[in-house]
């Protein structure tokens, strides 16, 4: 029996996905409902001075430092297996099989007690995290870990991603975040919980449409480019009007062919906006079923409110064209 799934979608070259045991938002009790203890630190958008379009923190894995990608969806932390095997980490294999975004197998273990930290932040609980392979792209770069911020929520905190001002903090469940713009969901998003062990993983989708077409968009801040299945009812509909990309999309099993429809219409929420929309392989999978992404071409223009058990959202509107 597969465990929970995770997508993890790096720059707008990059797909991989994982599944295994999660660290549960339970377990992740924080004590910091007093304000003066509440956290705080800055989101970068820079990898050795380059401009990067997903959000990144610095951290260390059992004192090794690396750059940690903040990613929703991913289901629980990750540790990439370059990292894992730098820092010398026992690792021990998961009776699970993974899969990546593409339905192909890949190999996940997992690490009893990875000492995880984030600069400016703190300890992570030292709980077992997932250790996948990556792509040599994602060692290139220095990501060495995957921040499921939905984790750090509990029930007298909440976590906030203020991508306008560049932030990740906690605030305290109940209060209010001042974020003016367009809701980014009308109806309740979707959580995807795993319940199939006593660690429970977490992704949220929320209900859109792509050019007037129902979709289902997991909440993505490890994609650089929304996206949606081929496959889907959405993603047919909108085919004939694609175009192949030059881009290469690699999935942690190898590489995956992709097309682009430029300028969809994307209506998500209360918020109208015109994006270029990915169609790539894959399928629904019965964890968290899904059209597709929504990624940071969009939500970089919102601040999320990440809840024990939900997200809210308020996003700026698209600048009007002179």
């Amino acid at each position: 029996m597969l465990a929970s799934r995770a997508v993890v979608l790096l720059a707008s070259s990059l797909l991989v996905a994982a599944c295994g045991p999660t660290a549960s938002p339970k377990t992740a009790h924080n004590q910091a409902a007093d304000p003066a203890k509440l956290k705080k630190v800055d989101l970068e958008f820079a990898i050795h001075d380059k401009p990067f379009p997903l959000p990144i923190v610095h951290g260390s894995v059992a004192g090794v430092a690396t750059l940690i990608l903040v990613d929703t969806g991913a289901n629980s932390h990750v540790i990439a297996g370059w990292l894992a095997r730098k820092a010398q980490l026992t690792t021990l294999r998961l009776g699970e099989v993974g899969v990546d975004h593409a339905g192909r197998e890949i190999e996940t273990r997992r690490a009893p007690h990875p000492h995880v930290h984030l600069d400016n932040w703190g300890d992570l609980p030292d709980e077992a995290i997932l250790v996948a392979d990556m792509p040599d792209a994602v060692a290139h770069l220095g990501i060495g870990a995957f921040l499921s911020p939905q984790q750090l929520a509990t029930d007298d905190v909440d976590v906030v991603l203020d991508f306008p001002q560049s932030e990740m903090r906690e605030v305290r469940h109940g209060d209010s975040v001042n974020a003016a713009g367009n809701a980014l969901a009308l109806d309740p998003p979707h959580a995807c919980v795993d319940d199939s062990s006593d660690v429970k993983g977490l992704l949220f989708v929320v209900g859109a449409k792509v050019e007037g077409e129902g979709a289902q968009l997991l909440l993505d801040t490890g994609a650089h480019h929304s996206d949606m299945f081929a496959t889907s009812k959405a993603g047919k509909a909108i085919l004939p009007r694609s175009q192949a990309n030059g881009e290469s999309v690699y999935a942690a099993s190898g590489k995956v062919t992709s097309r682009t429809v430029k300028n969809a219409k994307l209506q998500v929420g209360a918020l109208e906006v015109s994006r270029d929309f990915d169609l790539i392989p894959g399928k629904q999978d019965d964890f968290c079923p899904r059209d597709g992404v929504l990624a940071m071409d969009v939500l970089k223009q919102c601040v999320l409110v990440l809840e024990r058990h939900t997200v809210t959202g308020t996003c700026a509107s698209d600048p009007t064209p002179k």
